[in-house]
């Protein structure tokens, strides 16, 4: 961790733990479940598995992606903790994945920019999708409202922007839009 993460890891009221692709390593992959399987146990704040999963533009073999991704959905099982879900170019494999294992813990798809289709395809399986700053219009218009989500991830600015440009996009009162949003993760993260 960079020291403004670890700062931000401290102070955070809520945080999710995860082997992200972009930093798994053959030689670590299970130090990292056990740290994120014990941190779970022993800290209240983590209240999700995440961000795991696979992405085929970056440099780590896709080999070690997929068993850390497995690792990370067996401790969403096991602890009971919804997945949040990292996707590059591997949407096909994810919903595979999640037809083959039949997950009783929700998974969520981060930062979802993707098209109409694919959020079709998401949505119908399952997947909650969450949208940050970055999204397609044409997306978030067809997907159920019980499968929304938003996110700052990187971004600045306040989660009550990207709500209101959604809300625009949707053509739905903000507050309504918030409410809805708010529900979904009430009942994601909290009502467990």
């Amino acid at each position: 961790m960079k020291d403004k993460d670890t700062v931000d890891f401290i102070s955070a009221k809520h945080i999710s733990i995860g082997i992200h692709p972009w930093y798994v390593t053959a030689d670590d992959i299970e130090q990292q479940t056990e740290w994120i399987k014990q941190t779970a146990i022993n800290d209240k704040r983590v209240i999700a598995i995440g961000e795991c999963g696979t992405d085929k533009l970056c440099n780590t073999d896709m080999n070690i992606q997929n068993e850390a991704f497995c690792n990370c959905i067996t401790l969403s099982e096991e602890l009971k903790l919804p997945l949040i879900i990292h996707s590059v170019k591997t949407s096909n494999e994810i919903i595979r994945l999640r037809k083959s294992i039949r997950p009783k813990q929700p998974w969520i798809i981060h930062g979802f920019r993707g098209k109409p289709e694919q959020a079709l395809q998401y949505t119908s399986n399952g997947f909650y999708l969450s949208f940050g700053k970055l999204y397609n219009a044409e997306s978030i218009k067809i997907i159920p409202l019980d499968k929304l989500l938003f996110e700052t991830d990187e971004y600045t600015g306040n989660i009550t922007e990207i709500i209101r440009n959604a809300a625009e996009t949707l053509d739905i009162p903000s507050d309504k839009i918030q409410d809805i949003a708010s529900e979904n993760a009430k009942r994601l993260f909290f009502n467990r």
